[in-house]
């Protein structure tokens, strides 16, 4: 009944189906129909924009049709007429989709568009569910009477099939279960019918027929077979004894190698020689097994053996003995060791030695020791023992002989990786430095490229600020400080330009360092970088809380101020960037005394700067590349300069740095300057005091700015200036001046300029008037001053932006090889 339940219900489940699918069909060719002929009839209105006529047309057609819900006609693309059913409100599409229809069951609803023919406009229609669910519950309905029915005269007639077919069917299952549980093939079956039932009644007596006589012939077969067997077996357990024996040699040969393969795994998972040395007793002792194991070293200077490692429980049994940590070769069995002999005494208390009696009595009766030999050396021995007396066998013997071969390849490996992996170390520390050294030389390669623009650039800044400090009688004090800042904001940039030329090399000795106090720049960089952390992070509506605290006895340094203050300026602006949501940034200054991994970890005194955050933190692999140029987590809005720079800042003045942080947690780094008193050579160019006299000089530079600026500086020291804005109108100037009698008492030229350059112009000049001096002002001063080789026609070069003490030192200094004109 149930199969054919089954295929009632495919049946069935197709037709319904099948009828579903033509009522959807209907019901869209039926919305299609109705959109084209709303299309037809709302043509004239469309045409005139009549929108109440749309409308009309829309409650016309569709009121009489209760499945619509709503409808709406698109002029363009706006919503042009509507219809609700029952004044129901609908959200209705703004504007018209593609042609098409579209059933959303969730919504219970079909729904669609369709654009009028030839004319621009197109109407929405949405209708209900209700008729094609109402269809599909008659269907159901028709489907379930059907089936039911159907399994109602499929129960009859099956009712009346049983009496015929089953019951034969059923005695013959009854015999089949009394000759299984009884295990009696005499008994037969009943023939109840002459039909196919009867014969298979005949053939089912036969076949216990034939089985009963195949039992009693196995029964018979079976009695032989034990009797053989029995036979047999007497044979087998002579030959079981004789097997028996073999296999216990077999398996204690199986137990070694186990042991060994374990040895050796074990020892080959470790690469230092006492946990090698500890691993092989402590399986010996579990697994050979043995009372008592230890390992020596063997120290030919004192001819001494010294304990290496115990296992376990023959830690307790040292214990109680008192072994010592050293004993004397010659107050033990094992002298021949020491000359690569195994040892092997079967009992003890037969040997005077004061050290085997007390282990005898403690009833640790047969010893062996094994020698343990690299590069035919002997380094030390293992002394294995037990409690029975010749307790050793000569396998056993063996295999402990071989065993101290592989302790001595596997302590002779572990020797060779540790010294490899020291020598990989040294290796990776010095590929790390090398390619450290590579990326700050290619950065500083990169920067003198454009050292020379940026230096014209700063020029004018840094050069009229101090004019204007220096000339303006009534500026407020603020207005001072301010020109202050721009001015060492601008010397700053020049010499971080310069700065990161100069990444990879030390710094040169040369160079003019001054004695500089850690509270007071770190006070100038806090103000100079208050509106970065203050008033832009509060435009944002974001609060950072700044925290200064300085130690009053801190020491002064010598150092470079600028490199030092565009460190500090470098390092509160990462503490910026890492608190996006604001948060707490601390500068602190400390003294320390510390070993100094520069100079051979030699205690010294240092000032220390710390700045510290409470923002984002770095994880480890951030905070390891954190100091490499050019490595940025900011994207875009970094250029992974800042913290290089910095490490290049502490390079030069030979100091240390430190970074810690972790992930929301913050970071702190740590600066560390080395105390150290200002050597002669650090003073720099001397100050000298008295006034130049006035002096006729030429400054030819193809910067406006440049040259207005060296104008005014050099006037306002009561010198007579004449610019030229070229090389070719410089050497006109020049010559005029000559014509007229009127030399210049100094020449102060550029050296990039158009057609005519710098060291033309000097060679005119020198050519002309050897003894007229001529200055080379430049962008790149500094590689001029580095190359160390004499520029050829040049008695000075200065670096841009100008200084007006370097001008005047140097002016006074080349006025001396010619007298200036009144």
């Amino acid at each position: 009944m149930a199969s054919s339940a089954l295929a009632l219900l495919l049946v069935s489940g197709g037709f319904v189906g099948y009828q579903l699918s033509t009522v959807r069909q209907r019901m869209v060719t039926d919305l299609s129909t109705e959109a084209e002929v709303i299309g037809n009839e709302c043509s004239a209105a469309l045409t005139y924009s009549d929108k109440d006529a749309a409308t009309e047309i829309l409650k016309n057609s569709l009121t009489a049709k209760k499945d619509y819900v709503a409808a709406c006609i698109y002029q363009g693309t706006n919503q042009f007429a509507f219809y609700y059913r029952d004044q129901a409100v609908f959200d209705l599409p703004g504007k018209p989709g593609g042609n098409g229809w579209t059933f959303d069951f969730g919504r219970n609803q079909l729904a669609g568009f369709q654009k009028f023919p030839n004319e621009d406009g197109a109407i929405y229609l949405e209708c209900d569910l209700e008729a094609f669910y109402s269809q599909l519950k008659d269907y159901l309905k028709i489907i379930f009477l059907f089936m039911l029915l159907s399994l109602a005269i499929t129960y009859v007639f099956a009712k009346q099939l049983q009496a015929i077919i089953t019951r034969p069917i059923l005695h013959l299952a009854k015999t089949a279960k009394v000759v299984s549980a009884r295990k009696d093939f005499s008994i037969r079956a009943q023939r109840k019918t002459a039909d196919e039932l009867g014969q298979l009644t005949d053939d089912f007596n036969e076949m216990l027929g034939q089985i009963q006589e195949r039992d009693q012939a196995l029964h018979a077969a079976n009695e032989e077979l034990e009797r053989r067997v029995w036979s047999r077996t007497q044979d087998l357990q002579m030959e079981i004894a004789e097997r028996k024996r073999a296999e216990e040699s077999l398996q204690q040969q199986i137990a070694r190698i186990s042991l060994l393969n374990q040895i050796t795994y074990a020892v080959s998972a470790r690469q230092d020689f006492d946990s090698i040395i500890m691993v092989v007793l402590q399986q010996l002792e579990d697994h050979l097994p043995v009372d008592y194991s230890s390992a020596y070293r063997y120290d030919a200077e004192t001819d001494t053996f010294i304990t290496m490692a115990r296992a376990s429980r023959s830690r307790l049994i040292a214990d109680e003995l008192g072994i010592p940590k050293v004993v004397a070769v010659n107050a033990t069995l094992f002298r021949d060791c020491t000359k690569s002999k195994m040892v092997y005494v079967p009992d003890q208390r037969s040997v005077s030695s004061e050290m085997a009696q007390k282990t005898a009595q403690l009833g640790l009766l047969s010893a062996v020791g094994v020698p343990l030999v690299v590069e035919e050396k002997v380094f030390g021995i293992i002394v294995l023992l037990r409690r029975q007396a010749d307790g050793f066998s000569e396998a056993e013997r063996d295999f402990i002989r071989g065993l101290s071969a592989h302790i001595s390849t596997a302590v002779r490996q572990a020797q060779l990786y540790q010294d490899l992996q020291k020598a990989y170390n040294d290796l990776r520390q010095t590929q790390q430095v090398i390619t450290q050294q590579e990326r700050l030389k290619a950065l500083g390669q990169m920067a003198s490229g454009v050292a020379h623009d940026i230096n014209n650039a700063l020029s004018p800044i840094v050069g009229f600020a101090d004019l204007i400090a220096k000339n303006e009688k009534n500026l407020r004090e603020d207005t001072l400080r301010h020109l202050g800042y721009i001015k060492t904001a601008g010397e700053d940039i020049a010499h971080i330009v310069s700065g990161l030329r100069e990444f990879y090399r030390p710094r040169d000795e040369r160079e003019s360092l001054l004695t500089l106090n850690l509270n007071k720049i770190a006070t100038q960089v806090v103000d100079m970088t208050r509106p970065r952390w203050r008033d832009i992070s509060q435009g944002r509506g974001v609060s950072i809380q700044m925290k200064m605290d300085f130690d009053s006895a801190l020491p002064d340094f010598i150092g470079i101020e600028s490199e030092v203050r565009e460190a500090l300026t470098n390092l509160i602006i990462n503490a910026v960037d890492a608190l996006p949501q604001g948060g707490t940034i601390t500068v602190r200054t400390r003294a320390d005394e510390r070993p100094s991994t520069r100079h051979n970890n030699q205690r010294m005194n240092f000032a220390v700067v710390e700045v510290s955050d409470t923002g984002v933190g770095m994880d480890e692999e951030t905070r390891r590349r954190c100091l490499e140029p050019f490595f940025s987590t900011k994207g875009r809005h970094g250029t992974g300069l800042g913290l290089a720079m910095v490490y290049g800042v502490v390079e030069r003045h030979e100091g240390d740095i430190e970074i810690e942080s972790e992930p929301d947690k913050g970071t702190a780094i740590r600066l560390f300057f080395p105390v150290r008193a200002i050597a002669t050579s650090d003073t720099g160019n001397l100050q000298r005091n008295g006034k130049l006299p006035s002096l006729r000089i030429l400054c030819i530079d193809d910067e406006p700015l440049v040259r207005e600026l060296l104008k005014e500086m050099l006037e306002q020291d009561g010198h007579k200036i004449e610019t030229a804005d070229g090389g070719e109108s410089g050497l006109a100037a020049f010559q005029a001046a000559q014509e007229r009698n009127e030399p210049f008492d100094a020449i102060i030229t550029d050296l990039g300029m158009p057609n005519l350059d710098g060291r033309q112009v000097a060679a005119v000049i020198k050519r002309e008037s050897p003894d007229v001096p001529v200055i080379m002002l430049t962008g790149w001063g500094a590689l001029l001053k580095e190359d160390g080789t004499p520029t050829p026609n040049i008695d000075a070069v200065l670096s841009k932006p100008p200084k007006l003490k370097e001008i005047h030192d140097t002016l006074r200094r080349l006025a001396k090889k010619k007298s200036p004109r009144k």
